[in-house]
């Protein structure tokens, strides 16, 4: 009885030191990843909340996975450095989770020796879809990461008024870039990421494969920490080296 006493005790002191967030990463078991069906070399772990989602609402009902060669061939952006952990970072601008991994990715970015890949993932709606190809369009212009930031944190729909005030603050052509968004080059890059998607069992957003290890769900800033430091350290080679 006393011992139990003392147990608490020490917890609930553990509590205020450490604080909730830092004690559940003391007792935080490992990062523990299980084989990845259908794309040798890649692993998987289950992350945390996501916003689940519909195929069918990106014309992929019936649609085939991507192949392990397709799946290596635009995953990541640019080669395969030795020095830098790629991460492909999947996600929905109505995505409620998106929005704490986003701002959360841009910042290990500047602080890890990462390289992302950002694929718009539209699983929740015309209005999802509508800003993926907006966001998609606006790369083309060099303004994906203004258009990303302002979609993801916005409660307005994506309707023409809006993304026209958006074209604006980041000085890029309107007509051009609603031309894009109806254009084949802007769909084939969204059928592209949700075929990987598909491959990697992604049904919902935020989702993320960190070097060789995929997650679905959000994870907290530490736990991504952890798995780049981890790969970082893997001797192994990269399934897409």
């Amino acid at each position: 009885m006393r011992r139990r006493a003392a147990l608490a005790v020490l917890a609930g002191g553990a509590v205020l030191v450490f604080g909730p967030a830092m004690l559940r990463r003391l007792r935080a078991p490992d990062l523990t990843t299980e084989p990845l069906p259908g794309l040798p070399g890649f692993r998987k772990r289950a992350g945390g909340n996501l916003s689940g989602g519909d195929p069918m609402l990106i014309g992929l009902d019936d649609a085939a996975p991507a192949t392990p060669d397709e799946v290596c061939a635009h995953l990541f952006d640019g080669p395969l450095g030795a020095d830098t952990v790629p991460i492909a970072y999947f996600s929905d601008a109505r995505c409620v989770y998106c929005r704490v991994v986003s701002p959360m990715l841009q910042e290990i970015a500047e602080t890890e020796p990462v390289r992302i890949t950002w694929h718009e993932l539209p699983l929740l709606g015309p209005a999802s879809r509508r800003a993926a190809e907006a966001s998609i369009a606006a790369r083309r212009q060099g303004a994906y990461a203004m258009f990303h930031d302002r979609l993801m944190g916005t409660p307005f729909m994506p309707n023409d008024a809006y993304l026209r005030q958006l074209a604006g603050d980041a000085g890029i052509d309107w007509d051009r870039l609603l031309r894009d968004m109806g254009g084949g080059a802007v769909a084939d890059t969204l059928t592209r990421s949700a075929r990987i998607a598909r491959a990697f069992g992604f049904f919902g957003t935020p989702a993320l494969v960190v070097g060789r290890t995929a997650i679905l769900g959000a994870v907290e800033t530490w736990q991504l920490r952890r798995l780049i430091a981890a790969e970082r350290a893997a001797t192994d080679p990269h399934p897409c080296a």
